[in-house]
């Protein structure tokens, strides 16, 4: 069982709503439902999480010392992953030894072969250059056309249909709370919880999956519920959404 799921059972116990439990432990709503979620990432670094876990705690008439060993056997990789990268940092330049410049000396050696060519040419015999123009023939270049090939149609192969893949049918499920906002719990076909916590007025709640999805709701007249962009109304405090963009009432006994 992860903490989330412990910090979720100790206050259902207690029987507190999270408004209840961020009011008496002055943590805000949407932190609550995180951790619950088991999201500590939004408390600002281990030290304050275990702050909030023990604060949790003594609300809820909780022993802290479980969920703080749970939470440091989860996090102590991560928390020495971070130290090694800090102690990383630290440390100075590495210093590399000096290089020899070949640059500078390729360049050197290219500007002495420059400079000998450019007086080899300069000191060679007029006559010479006088009998190489006298033998020198001009050569016609007879350029035969190369004849253009005709372009043949392209053969694309057809697709048997029979062998086309059907659609995977996908639920896309979207709660929108009103009035005083509802509480939620909402779970895929196998089991996993997908959200769970107060749903506050005016915000939506977006989930897609490939088979049913199971909702749980609080007060069901305060939620607008848009299965696969079509709104359907519904007076039920537990139904299951499906593919097909119907609801129908959870028969089942293990969704919470």
């Amino acid at each position: 069982m992860s903490i989330g799921s412990e910090l979720t059972a100790a206050r259902e116990r207690a029987d507190m709503t999270i408004e209840q439990l961020s009011a008496a432990t002055r943590i805000r709503t949407g932190l609550l439902i995180a951790m619950e979620a088991d999201d500590f990432s939004r408390c600002g670094g281990n030290f304050y999480a275990r702050g909030h876990i023990r604060s949790i705690a003594r609300v809820v008439k909780a022993d802290p010392a479980p969920l703080l060993a749970s939470f440091d056997a989860e996090h102590a990789v991560e928390e020495e992953k971070s130290r090694r990268e800090e102690r990383a940092a630290v440390k100075g330049p590495t210093l590399h030894p000096a290089r020899p410049r070949w640059a500078v000396v390729v360049g050197a050696i290219l500007v002495s072969l420059m400079g000998w060519g450019m007086v080899r040419l300069f000191t060679l015999p007029n006559d010479i250059e006088a009998n190489a123009s006298k033998t020198a023939t001009t050569t016609a270049t007879v350029t035969t056309p190369t004849p253009k090939s005709t372009p043949q149609p392209t053969v694309r192969p057809t697709k048997d249909p029979s062998s086309a893949k059907p659609p995977i049918l996908r639920a896309a499920l979207t709660l929108t709370a009103k009035e005083d906002g509802t509480y939620l719990t909402v779970r895929d076909k196998k089991g996993n919880r997908l959200f769970q916590g107060h749903l506050s007025p005016g915000i939506a709640q977006s989930v897609t999956s490939s088979g049913d999805i199971r909702v749980t709701v609080g007060n069901p007249a305060n939620l607008i519920i848009t299965l696969n962009g079509k709104r359907l109304p519904t007076k039920l405090y537990r139904f299951t959404a499906h593919p097909d963009g119907t609801i129908s009432k959870t028969t089942s006994n293990k969704q919470s």
